[in-house]
């Protein structure tokens, strides 16, 4: 296994940091490997937001319910955004030729969004595995998507900047050991030629090393891995707040499909 595959296969998310900066020159390196993610058309969909305000960091572990933030040396907001593309067009007279010439003039849509995450999610990747590389680790947030309005404030983000991924950053403590996960096996996630749907028996073997994991909870609740997982991902008040954020993060990428003149 060469260095890279070993990097990508040690990986753990990392949650406690030690109490030591990460210096400009790696934030750098960082960030730089992030921006050689694949982009679609090389139009680079995304903006790296570093945060680095403290009050701003301990904002977010209130908003995102997770304490860790607010100690990370490092903290890295990957938006999935069009909006500097919309601000391009519309300073080179993108709409008044469109008016002119009597051509219907479109603002970012749906599709436009996901190829936007696509390019926001590949460069975080790139930083997470350049970060381990370099002995720094890290954890994704994803509960960046809740509290929308609030984060929009926060960052001063236009409505065609969405919060995608909030990655914190830092060295493992000393004597801290990695917890690398346990994955479902192979056959679940790597399909050929067409997708494939499981029996009952199968989704139930699935999730097994989850539901060995979790025993004593599941125990102790008196419930199934199903049903937690459900609650917890699907129906708490943490999913629900999400629900409702990404409703209003979306509605200007789903109103902007519609096709409009300028005059």
């Amino acid at each position: 296994m060469n260095e890279t595959l070993q990097v990508i296969d040690g990986r753990a998310s990392l949650r406690h940091y030690a109490d030591r900066p990460i210096g400009r020159p790696d934030i750098e390196r960082i960030v730089e490997s992030a921006m050689r993610a694949p982009t679609a058309g090389n139009m680079m969909l995304y903006t790296i937001l570093e945060v680095a305000d403290p009050a701003k960091k301990a904002r977010l572990a209130e908003t995102c319910g997770h304490s860790f933030i607010a100690a990370a040396p490092l903290v890295l907001l990957f938006l999935a955004d069009m909006q500097r593309w919309v601000d391009f067009f519309d300073s080179n007279g993108v709409p008044a030729s469109c008016a002119k010439e009597g051509r219907a003039y479109r603002t970012p849509d749906a599709g436009k969004l996901l190829m936007a995450c696509s390019d926001a999610l590949a460069a975080a990747e790139n930083s997470v595995i350049a970060a381990e590389s370099i002995g720094v680790g890290s954890c994704y947030v994803g509960d960046i998507l809740g509290h929308a309005e609030e984060h929009r404030t926060l960052f001063d983000l236009p409505e065609f900047a969405l919060p995608l991924a909030l990655v914190c950053y830092g060295y493992r403590p000393k004597g801290a050991a990695s917890e690398r996960a346990e994955r479902f096996d192979a056959k679940y996630i790597h399909h050929r030629d067409a997708y494939r749907r499981f029996s009952q028996g199968q989704l139930v073997e699935m999730p097994a090393h989850i539901e060995a994991k979790s025993a004593r909870v599941l125990a102790e609740r008196k419930t199934s891995l199903a049903e937690l997982t459900y609650r917890n991902f699907m129906a708490s008040p943490a999913a629900c707040e999400q629900r409702r954020s990404v409703a209003t993060l979306l509605a200007p990428w789903l109103r902007s499909g519609d096709t409009h003149r300028n005059s």
